[in-house]
Protein backbone atom coordinates (compact mmCIF):
# COMPACT_ATOMS: atom_id res chain seq x y z
CA UNK A 1 0.00 0.00 0.00
CA UNK A 2 1.37 3.59 -1.21
CA UNK A 3 2.19 5.62 1.90
CA UNK A 4 1.68 9.23 2.90
CA UNK A 5 4.68 11.84 3.11
CA UNK A 6 3.48 12.23 6.70
CA UNK A 7 3.43 8.37 7.49
CA UNK A 8 6.94 7.98 5.99
CA UNK A 9 8.61 11.21 8.02
CA UNK A 10 7.06 9.57 11.03
CA UNK A 11 8.77 6.26 10.69
CA UNK A 12 12.29 8.24 10.34
CA UNK A 13 11.78 9.87 13.20
CA UNK A 14 11.80 8.51 16.53
CA UNK A 15 9.58 11.70 17.77
CA UNK A 16 7.96 14.44 16.14
CA UNK A 17 6.55 16.91 18.48
CA UNK A 18 5.34 20.85 17.31
CA UNK A 19 7.36 23.64 19.67
CA UNK A 20 6.90 27.05 19.13
CA UNK A 21 10.05 29.84 18.86
CA UNK A 22 9.54 32.99 20.13
CA UNK A 23 11.25 36.37 18.29
CA UNK A 24 13.43 36.16 21.24
CA UNK A 25 15.02 32.63 20.41
CA UNK A 26 13.46 31.38 23.42
CA UNK A 27 11.65 27.74 22.79
CA UNK A 28 8.81 26.50 24.47
CA UNK A 29 8.18 22.41 24.74
CA UNK A 30 4.83 20.63 24.75
CA UNK A 31 4.30 19.61 28.55
CA UNK A 32 4.27 15.98 27.33
CA UNK A 33 8.42 16.52 26.22
CA UNK A 34 9.30 18.35 29.26
CA UNK A 35 12.19 16.71 30.84
CA UNK A 36 15.38 17.99 32.91
CA UNK A 37 17.50 17.06 29.87
CA UNK A 38 19.59 20.61 28.82
CA UNK A 39 20.00 21.22 25.39
CA UNK A 40 21.99 23.87 23.03
CA UNK A 41 20.00 25.66 20.81
CA UNK A 42 21.09 26.44 17.46
CA UNK A 43 19.78 28.55 14.70
CA UNK A 44 21.44 28.60 11.48
CA UNK A 45 20.50 29.98 8.23
CA UNK A 46 18.83 26.86 7.21
CA UNK A 47 17.19 25.27 10.25
CA UNK A 48 16.73 25.39 14.22
CA UNK A 49 18.60 22.76 15.71
CA UNK A 50 18.42 20.96 19.60
CA UNK A 51 21.51 19.66 20.51
CA UNK A 52 21.10 17.43 23.92
CA UNK A 53 23.57 18.26 26.41
CA UNK A 54 25.05 14.94 27.64
CA UNK A 55 28.60 13.45 28.53
CA UNK A 56 28.35 10.91 25.61
CA UNK A 57 32.36 10.30 25.35
CA UNK A 58 32.77 7.13 23.97
CA UNK A 59 36.78 7.28 23.32
CA UNK A 60 39.99 9.24 25.28
CA UNK A 61 42.98 9.32 23.96
CA UNK A 62 45.49 10.33 26.60
CA UNK A 63 49.44 11.71 25.76
CA UNK A 64 51.71 10.91 28.75
CA UNK A 65 54.98 12.10 27.35
CA UNK A 66 56.05 14.15 24.31
CA UNK A 67 59.36 12.08 25.07
CA UNK A 68 60.96 9.98 22.63
CA UNK A 69 63.66 8.09 22.03
CA UNK A 70 63.95 8.19 18.34
CA UNK A 71 64.33 11.27 16.14
CA UNK A 72 62.43 10.84 13.02
CA UNK A 73 62.31 13.39 10.20
CA UNK A 74 58.60 12.14 9.78
CA UNK A 75 57.48 13.09 13.14
CA UNK A 76 55.70 16.40 14.13
CA UNK A 77 58.32 16.59 16.62
CA UNK A 78 61.04 17.67 13.76
CA UNK A 79 59.05 20.92 13.23
CA UNK A 80 57.30 22.30 16.80
CA UNK A 81 58.73 23.89 19.83
CA UNK A 82 56.52 22.12 22.91
CA UNK A 83 58.48 21.33 25.67
CA UNK A 84 59.37 17.50 25.66
CA UNK A 85 57.97 16.50 29.29
CA UNK A 86 56.35 13.48 30.87
CA UNK A 87 52.83 14.32 32.08
CA UNK A 88 52.08 14.96 35.78
CA UNK A 89 51.04 12.21 37.88
CA UNK A 90 48.54 14.82 39.16
CA UNK A 91 47.31 15.75 36.50
CA UNK A 92 46.92 11.91 35.38
CA UNK A 93 44.75 11.35 38.60
CA UNK A 94 42.59 14.38 37.96
CA UNK A 95 41.81 12.43 34.03
CA UNK A 96 41.26 9.27 35.89
CA UNK A 97 38.91 10.56 38.06
CA UNK A 98 36.97 12.37 35.42
CA UNK A 99 36.85 8.84 33.18
CA UNK A 100 34.50 7.90 36.19
CA UNK A 101 31.66 10.13 35.05
CA UNK A 102 31.47 9.52 31.88
CA UNK A 103 28.90 6.86 31.55
CA UNK A 104 29.26 5.84 27.76
CA UNK A 105 32.89 5.43 27.94
CA UNK A 106 34.19 2.45 26.01
CA UNK A 107 37.67 2.71 25.32
CA UNK A 108 41.07 4.52 26.03
CA UNK A 109 43.90 4.90 23.98
CA UNK A 110 47.69 6.03 25.50
CA UNK A 111 49.48 7.34 22.74
CA UNK A 112 50.04 11.04 21.06
CA UNK A 113 53.23 11.91 19.63
CA UNK A 114 55.70 10.91 22.66
CA UNK A 115 56.54 7.33 23.50
CA UNK A 116 54.10 6.17 25.93
CA UNK A 117 56.97 3.81 27.45
CA UNK A 118 59.09 6.37 28.69
CA UNK A 119 56.72 7.34 31.20
CA UNK A 120 58.08 6.31 34.38
CA UNK A 121 54.79 5.95 35.94
CA UNK A 122 52.67 4.17 32.38
CA UNK A 123 51.95 0.54 34.17
CA UNK A 124 50.50 2.33 36.82
CA UNK A 125 48.31 4.63 34.49
CA UNK A 126 47.28 1.33 32.14
CA UNK A 127 46.66 -1.11 35.31
CA UNK A 128 44.37 1.89 36.89
CA UNK A 129 42.61 2.31 33.27
CA UNK A 130 42.23 -0.88 33.11
CA UNK A 131 40.68 -1.05 36.64
CA UNK A 132 37.43 0.99 35.37
CA UNK A 133 36.43 -2.11 33.23
CA UNK A 134 37.58 -0.29 29.90
CA UNK A 135 38.62 -1.33 26.76
CA UNK A 136 42.67 -0.09 26.87
CA UNK A 137 45.17 0.48 23.56
CA UNK A 138 48.50 1.53 23.82
CA UNK A 139 50.99 2.73 20.33
CA UNK A 140 54.84 2.68 20.94
CA UNK A 141 57.54 2.16 18.77
CA UNK A 142 58.58 -1.32 19.81
CA UNK A 143 62.04 -0.24 21.86
CA UNK A 144 60.99 -0.31 25.41
CA UNK A 145 59.41 -4.17 24.52
CA UNK A 146 61.94 -6.60 27.01
CA UNK A 147 60.73 -9.76 28.65
CA UNK A 148 59.65 -7.84 31.72
CA UNK A 149 57.76 -4.77 30.27
CA UNK A 150 56.28 -7.60 27.46
CA UNK A 151 55.39 -10.05 30.31
CA UNK A 152 53.96 -7.12 32.92
CA UNK A 153 51.13 -5.43 29.72
CA UNK A 154 50.23 -9.33 29.43
CA UNK A 155 49.58 -9.21 33.02
CA UNK A 156 47.71 -6.65 33.29
CA UNK A 157 45.64 -7.14 30.23
CA UNK A 158 46.21 -4.55 28.08
CA UNK A 159 43.83 -5.24 25.13
CA UNK A 160 45.62 -3.83 21.86
CA UNK A 161 49.25 -2.79 21.17
CA UNK A 162 50.07 -1.03 17.76
CA UNK A 163 53.56 -0.81 16.84
CA UNK A 164 54.89 1.24 14.25
CA UNK A 165 57.07 -0.65 11.79
CA UNK A 166 57.63 1.31 8.74
CA UNK A 167 59.38 -0.80 6.56
CA UNK A 168 60.39 -4.80 6.40
CA UNK A 169 63.68 -4.06 5.66
CA UNK A 170 66.57 -3.16 8.16
CA UNK A 171 68.22 -0.13 6.11
CA UNK A 172 65.11 1.23 5.13
CA UNK A 173 63.58 1.31 8.57
CA UNK A 174 66.89 2.39 10.16
CA UNK A 175 66.53 5.67 7.92
CA UNK A 176 63.24 6.27 8.69
CA UNK A 177 63.02 5.51 12.54
CA UNK A 178 66.47 7.34 12.93
CA UNK A 179 67.88 6.19 16.56
CA UNK A 180 65.92 2.69 15.87
CA UNK A 181 67.65 -0.65 15.51
CA UNK A 182 64.95 -3.02 13.07
CA UNK A 183 66.21 -6.10 14.08
CA UNK A 184 65.99 -4.77 18.03
CA UNK A 185 62.08 -3.82 17.21
CA UNK A 186 61.44 -6.65 15.60
CA UNK A 187 62.48 -9.20 17.96
CA UNK A 188 60.68 -7.54 20.64
CA UNK A 189 57.59 -7.91 18.72
CA UNK A 190 58.33 -11.66 17.98
CA UNK A 191 58.88 -11.98 21.39
CA UNK A 192 55.80 -10.38 22.57
CA UNK A 193 54.08 -13.06 20.71
CA UNK A 194 56.12 -16.07 21.12
CA UNK A 195 55.42 -14.82 25.27
CA UNK A 196 52.16 -14.65 24.83
CA UNK A 197 51.57 -18.25 23.07
CA UNK A 198 53.68 -19.21 26.14
CA UNK A 199 51.06 -17.84 28.41
CA UNK A 200 48.35 -18.91 25.99
CA UNK A 201 46.82 -15.24 25.76
CA UNK A 202 45.52 -13.18 23.26
CA UNK A 203 45.74 -10.31 25.22
CA UNK A 204 47.70 -7.50 24.08
CA UNK A 205 46.54 -7.97 20.27
CA UNK A 206 48.76 -6.77 18.17
CA UNK A 207 48.28 -4.05 15.43
CA UNK A 208 51.11 -2.64 13.20
CA UNK A 209 51.01 0.76 12.10
CA UNK A 210 52.56 1.68 8.22
CA UNK A 211 53.03 5.32 7.59
CA UNK A 212 53.01 5.24 3.31
CA UNK A 213 55.97 7.47 1.75
CA UNK A 214 57.23 7.13 -1.67
CA UNK A 215 60.15 5.41 -0.19
CA UNK A 216 58.72 2.58 1.38
CA UNK A 217 55.63 1.89 -0.41
CA UNK A 218 56.34 -0.75 -2.52
CA UNK A 219 57.02 -2.64 0.15
CA UNK A 220 53.79 -2.81 1.91
CA UNK A 221 53.19 -6.18 0.76
CA UNK A 222 56.19 -7.59 2.39
CA UNK A 223 55.16 -5.97 5.75
CA UNK A 224 52.35 -7.08 5.57
CA UNK A 225 53.26 -10.71 5.03
CA UNK A 226 55.68 -9.67 8.04
CA UNK A 227 52.43 -8.84 9.93
CA UNK A 228 50.73 -12.32 8.62
CA UNK A 229 54.04 -14.17 10.10
CA UNK A 230 54.00 -12.57 13.14
CA UNK A 231 50.00 -13.26 13.69
CA UNK A 232 49.16 -9.57 13.71
CA UNK A 233 45.73 -8.63 14.06
CA UNK A 234 45.77 -5.72 12.13
CA UNK A 235 47.55 -3.09 10.30
CA UNK A 236 46.67 0.15 9.55
CA UNK A 237 48.00 1.86 6.73
CA UNK A 238 48.39 5.92 7.04
CA UNK A 239 49.61 8.38 4.59
CA UNK A 240 52.55 10.65 5.51
CA UNK A 241 51.92 14.02 7.43
CA UNK A 242 54.90 16.37 5.97
CA UNK A 243 56.28 17.82 8.96
CA UNK A 244 59.51 18.71 7.44
CA UNK A 245 60.40 20.34 4.04
CA UNK A 246 62.73 17.76 2.98
CA UNK A 247 59.46 14.97 3.32
CA UNK A 248 57.48 16.86 1.43
CA UNK A 249 57.72 15.11 -1.58
CA UNK A 250 57.85 12.21 -0.11
CA UNK A 251 54.00 11.71 -0.42
CA UNK A 252 52.26 9.17 -1.89
CA UNK A 253 48.25 10.23 -1.83
CA UNK A 254 47.57 11.28 -5.12
CA UNK A 255 47.62 7.78 -7.05
CA UNK A 256 45.04 5.31 -8.53
CA UNK A 257 44.40 3.42 -5.55
CA UNK A 258 41.30 2.00 -7.24
CA UNK A 259 43.14 -0.96 -9.06
CA UNK A 260 45.38 -3.65 -8.38
CA UNK A 261 48.33 -1.34 -6.58
CA UNK A 262 50.55 -4.42 -5.97
CA UNK A 263 49.42 -6.51 -8.69
CA UNK A 264 49.30 -10.38 -7.36
CA UNK A 265 49.92 -9.29 -3.88
CA UNK A 266 47.26 -7.16 -3.56
CA UNK A 267 44.83 -9.34 -2.37
CA UNK A 268 46.55 -9.94 0.61
CA UNK A 269 47.24 -6.68 1.38
CA UNK A 270 43.78 -5.49 0.99
CA UNK A 271 42.36 -8.28 3.35
CA UNK A 272 44.97 -7.84 6.32
CA UNK A 273 45.50 -3.53 5.74
CA UNK A 274 42.88 -1.09 6.34
CA UNK A 275 44.32 1.10 3.66
CA UNK A 276 43.80 4.79 4.31
CA UNK A 277 42.46 6.87 1.07
CA UNK A 278 45.90 7.14 -1.64
CA UNK A 279 43.94 9.67 -3.67
CA UNK A 280 42.51 12.82 -2.56
CA UNK A 281 38.46 12.85 -2.27
CA UNK A 282 35.45 14.93 -2.34
CA UNK A 283 33.56 13.40 0.96
CA UNK A 284 34.75 14.31 4.28
CA UNK A 285 34.51 12.84 7.72
CA UNK A 286 35.85 13.33 11.18
CA UNK A 287 36.62 10.06 12.68
CA UNK A 288 37.32 11.43 15.82
CA UNK A 289 33.87 13.67 16.05
CA UNK A 290 32.06 10.80 14.66
CA UNK A 291 33.72 7.96 17.43
CA UNK A 292 32.69 10.93 20.10
CA UNK A 293 36.31 10.89 21.11
CA UNK A 294 38.53 13.42 22.38
CA UNK A 295 42.33 13.90 23.31
CA UNK A 296 44.34 14.97 26.72
CA UNK A 297 47.83 16.00 25.90
CA UNK A 298 50.67 16.05 28.64
CA UNK A 299 49.69 19.31 30.34
CA UNK A 300 46.01 18.19 30.68
CA UNK A 301 44.74 20.30 27.67
CA UNK A 302 41.70 18.91 26.21
CA UNK A 303 41.27 19.20 22.09
CA UNK A 304 39.04 17.18 19.83
CA UNK A 305 41.27 15.55 17.82
CA UNK A 306 45.06 14.85 17.27
CA UNK A 307 46.21 17.35 14.67
CA UNK A 308 44.75 19.68 17.45
CA UNK A 309 47.32 19.05 20.02
CA UNK A 310 50.15 21.24 19.51
CA UNK A 311 51.26 23.90 17.74
CA UNK A 312 53.15 22.96 14.53
CA UNK A 313 54.31 23.23 10.67
CA UNK A 314 53.34 20.70 8.22
CA UNK A 315 53.07 20.37 4.18
CA UNK A 316 50.09 19.96 2.44
CA UNK A 317 50.92 19.27 -1.50
CA UNK A 318 53.84 20.72 -0.84
CA UNK A 319 52.29 24.15 0.89
CA UNK A 320 53.74 25.17 4.22
CA UNK A 321 50.99 25.28 6.80
CA UNK A 322 51.06 27.25 10.22
CA UNK A 323 48.97 24.97 12.56
CA UNK A 324 47.46 26.33 15.59
CA UNK A 325 46.03 24.33 18.83
CA UNK A 326 42.61 24.58 20.01
CA UNK A 327 41.67 23.63 23.66
CA UNK A 328 38.62 23.34 25.08
CA UNK A 329 39.46 23.06 28.89
CA UNK A 330 42.01 21.43 31.16
CA UNK A 331 41.41 18.40 33.08
CA UNK A 332 43.23 20.02 36.10
CA UNK A 333 40.29 23.17 35.75
CA UNK A 334 37.31 21.54 34.94
CA UNK A 335 35.96 18.41 34.80
CA UNK A 336 35.76 16.14 31.16
CA UNK A 337 31.93 15.54 31.28
CA UNK A 338 31.36 19.85 31.76
CA UNK A 339 34.13 20.37 28.88
CA UNK A 340 32.41 18.06 26.69
CA UNK A 341 29.12 19.57 27.07
CA UNK A 342 30.46 22.88 26.85
CA UNK A 343 28.59 25.28 24.20
CA UNK A 344 31.49 26.30 22.54
CA UNK A 345 32.47 22.78 21.89
CA UNK A 346 29.38 20.99 20.98
CA UNK A 347 28.86 23.48 18.92
CA UNK A 348 32.30 22.70 17.24
CA UNK A 349 31.67 18.92 17.11
CA UNK A 350 27.82 20.07 15.62
CA UNK A 351 30.11 21.91 12.64
CA UNK A 352 32.61 18.93 12.15
CA UNK A 353 29.83 16.61 11.72
CA UNK A 354 28.25 18.78 9.29
CA UNK A 355 31.63 19.34 7.61
CA UNK A 356 30.72 23.12 7.30
CA UNK A 357 34.08 23.96 6.05
CA UNK A 358 35.34 24.92 2.52
CA UNK A 359 37.33 22.25 0.53
CA UNK A 360 40.48 24.56 0.21
CA UNK A 361 42.42 21.83 -1.19
CA UNK A 362 40.72 21.79 -4.45
CA UNK A 363 39.34 25.45 -4.53
CA UNK A 364 39.85 27.00 -7.58
CA UNK A 365 40.85 30.35 -5.90
CA UNK A 366 43.38 28.41 -3.53
CA UNK A 367 46.62 30.98 -5.01
CA UNK A 368 47.40 33.69 -3.80
CA UNK A 369 44.66 32.89 -0.98
CA UNK A 370 46.24 33.72 2.48
CA UNK A 371 43.64 31.61 4.53
CA UNK A 372 45.39 28.43 3.76
CA UNK A 373 48.56 29.59 5.65
CA UNK A 374 46.99 28.40 8.97
CA UNK A 375 44.21 26.53 10.27
CA UNK A 376 42.94 29.96 12.42
CA UNK A 377 40.20 30.53 9.94
CA UNK A 378 39.07 30.04 6.48
CA UNK A 379 37.06 32.31 4.13
CA UNK A 380 33.69 30.76 6.03
CA UNK A 381 34.00 32.43 9.59
CA UNK A 382 35.38 29.25 10.74
CA UNK A 383 38.16 29.18 13.52
CA UNK A 384 40.03 26.97 13.64
CA UNK A 385 39.10 25.61 10.65
CA UNK A 386 39.56 22.00 9.48
CA UNK A 387 39.25 22.85 6.03
CA UNK A 388 42.40 20.95 4.78
CA UNK A 389 42.13 18.20 7.33
CA UNK A 390 43.78 14.65 5.90
CA UNK A 391 42.51 13.05 8.39
CA UNK A 392 38.69 14.36 7.26
CA UNK A 393 39.68 13.22 3.87
CA UNK A 394 40.84 9.47 5.58
CA UNK A 395 44.30 10.02 4.06
CA UNK A 396 45.85 10.23 7.59
CA UNK A 397 44.74 7.64 9.98
CA UNK A 398 45.22 7.07 13.29
CA UNK A 399 44.31 3.64 15.76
Amino acid sequence: MKKTYEEMGSENFAVQKKVRISKDGCIKIPVSLEEDQDALFIKTEWEYRLIPLVPDVKRVYIEVTTKCNFSCITCIRSSWQDELAHMEWGTFENILSNLKDLPNLESVHFGGFGEPMMHPRIFDMLKAVKGLGLNVEMITNGSYLSEKNIRQLIDLELDTLFTSLDSPDEEEYNEIRQGADFFDVFQNVANLQAIKREQKSTKPELGIEFVAMKKNFSRLPKLVRMAWDLNASQVIVTNLMPYHESMKDEIVYDIDDTGCLFGLESLLTSVMAYMSNMKFRTERYCKFVSDKSLCINYQGNVSPCYALMHAYQCYVYGRKKQMHPFYVGNVNEKKLSEIWMDSGYVNFRHTVKQFHFPSCTDCKSLDGCNYTDSNEMDCWGNSPTCAECLWARRIIACP
